[in-house]
């Protein structure tokens, strides 16, 4: 499979789109500066910021108030934070329905339009959706939005710190505001929730959509469906639809285009809500025909061994943190990575941006997906955990470039899962849940050690001597372990053993120099002093796995510095540390 740095975008790729697997024509982004105010007494509501304000702060979103981005710049906790703009519409605009769609907002978000108030969503890793119609107006409008955040371990925090200092692995909070903003205009009949779902063996792709607020009983409808490849179409067809979920099956010929890594073929899709001859709705998306298999040892795509050479991405930017500083440096973190011979990323404690997705997608670039952890197991942080989870899994399935479902790490939030069976059942019903919204890929349930049950193997060592981290895993056995060597975990909760699982070191390196590693800066191991040693202790790590005949990739620690971690092959200004080709040359020397 060869490395394509050259991509096409879709037809109907719209810069800054922010949802880019589901594209209408009518939009506004809402991004640039706002109004916002800090809350500390909780006094907003009291002190009429509902309807609006101006005479505060002024924010730069989508970036957080912590970050120098926003204008702001300041990392001290404020439990509540308030928004407000002022937006002009059309009369053309407002003629059908109105939605507000914020992409990241974290923690609980509270929206209210030319003073009325419109509802409110929890959750800093899905889309919120509040419908606005008929609050809105042609003219001027006032958007009001109070989210309140804490330092609550029951929530999903990913590496969001909880104390008032960074600490570990743990770097500055995100309150608020820090993806996209937009508001979409579209039809009051319409599609919503489209999925695809490609099969390779019967050259097919399913299409299921819900269709909304139509009445089934008075009148007739019908969804058609148009796909291309590069231009040229390969089928289109007309379905009647009788119910408010619906779907389609599309035979796509006999020569058939598969997703593969490094070369990002997506088939294009119009979808057309139609009744009595006129069109009520028209959106765009895309998908990627492939097939995963994993069992007996291997990881098949596309019924061809796969061995990945992932690198641990976790998303944060010197000066705006979890927020990219543009669309382009999304797309340059992929290339950086394909330049330096690394196949993909295992996007670390994030639910990133779309457009990566978009991006990973069209230069057929490997995603791992992963869920930010909670940090303490309760009731209430299950039930919460598990809405979260499911909603980003719906939301990032469509994209054929995320292989792997990752909604736990290290044991983090199921401290006890190696003995307690109720944690234990716990991730075991999270992993059926993720198999009921999308049976198609692989679930690693607990990534890194103490698994159940599991559709992957993965083990994470921080070992800077590549014999020795060979010497640890150099049978399945080893691998397997109840206690692996040098370390103070292994593979498997007590009562689950290995099945035939692919495995993979999914954690390793972690490498700093010793000059970086000042202060409370830190890498993992012992720093290497200079280039030329730090480029023998990779090569020797990466020799170490690809001599694993039995191993199916690995994930290395990692793309950026990310603020006192300073362990990245690019700085935290997301600039090289090294020569590309020297990493490209040293991933490629060794025979897979």
């Amino acid at each position: 499979m060869g490395v394509n740095l050259k991509m096409h975008h879709v037809s109907f790729y719209k810069k800054e789109y922010p949802r880019p697997q589901l594209v209408r024509d009518n939009y506004m982004l809402l991004n640039g500066k706002w109004n916002f105010a800090f809350d500390e007494q909780g006094t907003g509501c009291a002190d009429g910021y509902t309807k609006g304000f101006e005479d505060k702060l002024k924010i730069n979103v989508p970036f957080a108030y912590q970050t120098e981005k926003s204008g702001i710049g300041k990392e001290k906790r404020v439990d509540c934070v308030w928004y407000s703009r002022k937006v002009t519409l059309t009369e053309e605009q407002c003629a059908g329905d109105v939605l507000i769609h914020f992409e990241g907002s974290d923690y609980e978000t509270s929206v209210w339009v030319n003073g009325k108030y419109i509802g409110r969503d929890s959750g800093g890793y899905h889309r919120l959706t509040f419908d606005v119609t008929g609050t809105v107006n042609a003219g001027d409008n006032v958007i009001t939005v109070m989210v309140t955040d804490d330092y609550s371990v029951e929530k999903p925090r990913g590496k969001q710190r909880w104390k008032d200092e960074n600490f570990g692995c743990w770097y500055t909070d995100t309150t608020g505001i820090y993806k996209t903003v937009w508001m979409e205009f579209v039809s009051h009949k319409r599609l919503a929730n489209v999925v695809t779902e490609g099969n390779c063996d019967a050259h097919s792709v399913a299409v299921s959509y819900d269709v909304l607020n139509c009445d089934f009983v008075n009148e007739s409808y019908g969804v058609k469906a148009t796909v291309s490849f590069n231009g040229q179409a390969v089928a289109e067809i007309t379905c009647p639809v009788t119910s408010a979920h619906s779907g389609m099956n599309i035979w796509l010929g006999e020569d058939i285009h598969l997703w593969e890594v490094g070369q990002g073929n997506v088939y294009e899709v119009s979808l057309q809500l139609i009744s009595d001859q006129q069109t009520l709705d028209t959106l765009y998306t895309y998908f990627g025909l492939r097939k995963i298999v994993t069992g007996n040892g291997r990881f098949l795509l596309n019924d061809r061994p796969l061995y990945q050479k992932l690198v641990l991405d976790q998303g944060y930017w010197k000066g705006s943190d979890l927020t990219p500083p543009s669309e382009k440096a999304l797309e340059k973190d992929i290339t950086d990575m394909m330049a330096m011979g690394f196949n993909g990323a295992r996007k670390h404690q994030k639910v990133e941006d779309e457009r990566f997705l978009y991006y990973a997608d069209m230069y057929g670039y490997i995603v791992w997906a992963e869920m930010p952890s909670m940090y303490k197991n309760t009731e209430n942080s299950r039930k919460v955990f598990m809405r979260e989870w499911k909603l980003a899994v719906a939301q990032q399935r469509n994209h054929p470039c995320v292989l792997v479902w990752v909604p736990f790490n290290e044991s983090w939030g199921i401290e006890d899962i190696l003995f307690d069976k109720t944690v234990q059942d716990f991730v075991n019903e999270v992993y059926y849940e993720t198999k009921k919204t999308d049976g198609t890929r692989p679930v690693i349930t607990n990534d890194g050690w103490e698994h159940t049950i599991s559709d992957v193997l993965t083990i994470h060592h921080y070992e800077q001597d590549g014999e020795k981290l060979h010497g640890y895993f150099d049978s399945v056995e080893k691998c397997c372990a109840h206690l692996w060597q040098s370390h103070h975990k292994g593979a498997f909760a007590n009562g689950y053993r290995y099945n035939g699982q692919p495995i993979l070191i999914s954690e390793f390196g972690g490498t700093a120099f010793v000059k970086d590693t000042v202060g409370n800066n830190w890498g993992y191991g012992q720093g290497v002093t200079d280039n030329a040693e730090f480029l023998s202790r990779f090569d020797g790590l990466i020799k170490a796995i690809d001599s694993l005949p039995h191993s199916c990739g690995y994930c290395y620690t990692q793309v950026t510095d990310v603020q006192h971690e300073v362990n990245g092959l690019l700085d935290f200004s997301h600039v090289s540390k090294f020569d590309k080709k020297q990493i490209k040359d040293i991933l490629g020397k060794h025979g897979r």
